[in-house]
C-alpha cells in the first residue's frame, strides 16, 4: 500500500497535573530530515524522540513539536546562598564598568537557575512517559493520513497506467502499418527512378532496414515490462517511491526513442500523449515515501 510523504498528526496527553501535546507535520523530501522542538524539561530526550520517528517514517521532512501546559501551578522555591552569590557578582561588575545604577531585584529575577521546581526528581521521567504516548499517538495520526493519500495516489496512478498501456497498444499497431506503408513508399520511388523493376534482392536488404529503423516493438516491450513492475509497485507494503523514480525515467528514455525513430506524425502525436502521463505520474511519485 502507498503512503504518501505529506500529513499532519496531533495528540494529546494529560498525567499527574500536566498536559503534553503532540504535533508532528511532514513533507516531502528524499531523504529523512528530522527537526524537533522541545520543551527545556525534555531536551535531552530529543534523540529518543528521532529514534520514535525513524520507527514510523523513513522519507520526508518532518517537525516534532511537544510542549508542555502545567494544570496546576508548580511550586517554585528559590536558593538564597546562590542568590546572594548572584547580587555580589552583579555589584563587582558595577564596580568594575563605573555604572551609576546598582543592581535591582529585577536584575536577579532574570536568572532562571536561582529558582527550582518543587517537583520530585522523577517529574522529568514521568513528563517523558508522557510525551511518549502523545508522540506515538500523533505519528499514528499522521501514518493513517499518509495512506489516506497514498490511496489515492495509487487509484489516480494506476487509472494513468491503464491510459499508457492503450498508448503503447495504437503505437505498436501503427509501428506495423507504418513499416508497410514505408515499404510501398520506397518501391514506388525506386520504380519511378529506375523506370524499370529494381534488383529485388537489392531491395529486400533496403526493406530490412527501414524496418529495423522503423520498428519500436522492443520498446513498446520494455514500456509493458515496466507497467508490470509499476503496478506490483503499487501493491508493496515497503517503501516505494525511489524504485517508482527509476521506472518512470526509464520510461521516458523508451518513450524519447520511440519518438526518434517513428517520422510518423500519429506515433509522435501519441508519444506526446505518452510523456505527458508519465510526467503526471513521476510528480506523483515525488510524494510517494
Amino acid at each position: 500500500m502507498l503512503r504518501s510523504m505529506t500529513g499532519f498528526g496531533r495528540a494529546e496527553v494529560t498525567q499527574q497535573g500536566v498536559l503534553l501535546t503532540a504535533e508532528v507535520l511532514s513533507l516531502n523530501n528524499r531523504f529523512l530530515e528530522i527537526t524537533c522542538r522541545l520543551p527545556r524539561l525534555l531536551a535531552s530526550r530529543e534523540w529518543q524522540v528521532r529514534e520514535l520517528v525513524r520507527e514510523s517514517l523513513s522519507r520526508g521532512t518532518v517537525t516534532v513539536t511537544l510542549s508542555v501546559q502545567w494544570l496546576e501551578a508548580p511550586v517554585r522555591s528559590f536558593s538564597p546562598k546562590l542568590a546572594q552569590a548572584y547580587y555580589r557578582m552583579l555589584q563587582q561588575l558595577v564596580q568594575v564598568t563605573g555604572m551609576a545604577d546598582q543592581p535591582r531585584l529585577e536584575h536577579l529575577l532574570r536568572f532562571a537557575e536561582l529558582f527550582d521546581s518543587g517537583y520530585d526528581p522523577e517529574a522529568e521521567e514521568r513528563l517523558w512517559q508522557a510525551a511518549q504516548q502523545a508522540l506515538r499517538k500523533a505519528l499514528g495520526q499522521l501514518q493513517q493520513m499518509r495512506r489516506t493519500e497514498g490511496k489515492n495516489l495509487a487509484a489516480d496512478i494506476r487509472h494513468r497506467l491503464r491510459t499508457i498501456e492503450r498508448i503503447i497498444g495504437a503505437i505498436a499497431r501503427r509501428s506495423t502499418e507504418r513499416i508497410s506503408e514505408a515499404q510501398q513508399q520506397l518501391r514506388k520511388r525506386v520504380a519511378a527512378l529506375l523506370q524499370d523493376v529494381p534488383d529485388p534482392q537489392r531491395l529486400y536488404q533496403e526493406f530490412a532496414l527501414m524496418a529495423d529503423r522503423l520498428d519500436v516493438s522492443e520498446e513498446c516491450t520494455r514500456l509493458r515490462s515496466h507497467l508490470q513492475l509499476l503496478r506490483q509497485l503499487l501493491r508493496e507494503r515497503e517503501p516505494v517511491g525511489r524504485r517508482m523514480t527509476f521506472l518512470l525515467q526509464e520510461m521516458q528514455r523508451e518513450a524519447n526513442t520511440i519518438g526518434a525513430k517513428a517520422n510518423d506524425a500519429p506515433i509522435s502525436h501519441w508519444v506526446v500523449q505518452l510523456k505527458e502521463e508519465l510526467e503526471r505520474i513521476r510528480e506523483q511519485a515525488q510524494n510517494i515515501e
